[in-house]
């Protein structure tokens, strides 16, 4: 799935071009191996929520695929950035353009925090080796 997301594929759509052929062809076949069908229900009313006839590895893929197709298919995807944590490999799409992180609670304040630690040293740095503060 990785593949069928990255930067290729992510901005051929925004630049007019296509995305990878290998990249669909993933895509495709993940999305194929578990197709969705829609079966009615009676619970608390009437529902048709979506059903897959495949082994769990399966369904996840094609869920997966789907929520990509959806990713490249929209306008919007050129926007889509990759987060800037250190270790993050999530991608998303930014509510406002200045935007860095996926979740600012998280990948966000690590960066804050170790930025600080850099410019102020960490807690009890001072005092190491030298006696004071005991």
């Amino acid at each position: 799935m990785r593949e069928g997301t990255g930067p290729r594929a992510r901005g051929g759509p925004a630049r007019g071009s296509g995305p990878p052929a290998g990249a669909l062809r993933a895509l495709n076949a993940a999305m194929a191996a578990a197709p969705a069908h829609r079966e009615l229900v009676w619970g608390e009313g009437l529902a048709a929520p979506e059903r897959r006839a495949a082994a769990p590895a399966l369904r996840l893929a094609a869920e997966l695929a789907e929520a990509v197709a959806e990713l490249l298919t929209d306008p919007r995807v050129g926007e889509v950035r990759e987060c800037e944590g250190a270790d993050c490999v999530l991608l998303f799409l930014p509510a406002n353009p200045r935007r860095r992180w996926c979740v600012a609670s998280a990948c966000g304040n690590r960066a804050r925090v170790a930025r600080y630690y850099a410019r102020h040293g960490k807690p009890g740095q001072a005092d190491a080796g030298t006696g004071a503060g005991v």
